[in-house]
């Protein structure tokens, strides 16, 4: 098969690593060749960590700027510090809440308005999917699940060639089972949002 190529981000303890190594599990289990690797980044709290996935028939780990299939940012201006990899069809997701570096928690600089986040994303790639994963985090009961949201939502974009079902199976080896059930939940909506998306796509 041909490669595909998603990059992942965000800041230490967004679960990053844990969720690149679940889609990386996934798609082995369904017969896909595939390399992971970090990219930069140290998995510290509030440091930003970026990790890539690739599958099928690639020969490095490393994604080349301006060659990703899909972004996935787990937090807004972490997304857009991910540009550079994508191209005019890159597809991103993108979570909403913001992590305020120290520096903007000090006041020695100012964070950009999700608005103005927005609109770079959407100048610089194919297709945007702005979630609010942490609010529906929240509404399932759990914030720790906001990561399945967002990789529910790659699921239902299609662009990696993996069955929702097999990405279940993987989250139940690999979460503790009391989080089981909300990680699944938490995966079905963000699934829903991008196929309604697409949806709305087609019939706008």
């Amino acid at each position: 098969m041909k490669g595909t190529s998603i990059v992942i981000g965000g800041v230490g303890g967004q679960g990053v690593i844990l969720t690149a190594r679940i889609l990386s599990e996934a798609a082995l289990a369904h017969g896909l060749k595939v390399q992971m690797s970090e990219i930069h980044g140290m998995s510290q709290r509030y440091g930003s960590v970026v990790s890539s996935v690739r599958m099928g028939n690639v020969q490095t780990s490393m994604v080349k700027k301006g060659e990703a299939d899909a972004i996935v940012g787990f937090e807004p201006l972490e997304s857009v510090r991910l540009l550079p990899y994508a191209h005019r069809r890159t597809t991103v997701i993108s979570a909403l809440t913001p992590i305020r570096p120290l520096l903007v928690v000090l006041g020695k600089e100012s964070y950009p308005s999700l608005e103005e986040l927005n609109r770079t994303l959407r100048e610089k790639a194919g297709r945007v999917l702005s979630i609010d994963a942490d609010r529906i985090a929240r509404s399932i009961g759990d914030p720790v699940v906001a990561n399945s949201v967002l990789l529910g939502a790659l699921l239902g974009t299609k662009v990696v060639p993996i069955p929702l079902e097999r990405i279940r199976r993987t989250l139940a080896q690999r979460v503790p089972p009391k989080l089981l059930a909300a990680n699944l939940e938490a995966l079905d909506i963000g699934y829903g949002i991008a196929v309604q998306d697409e949806y709305s796509i087609q019939f706008a």
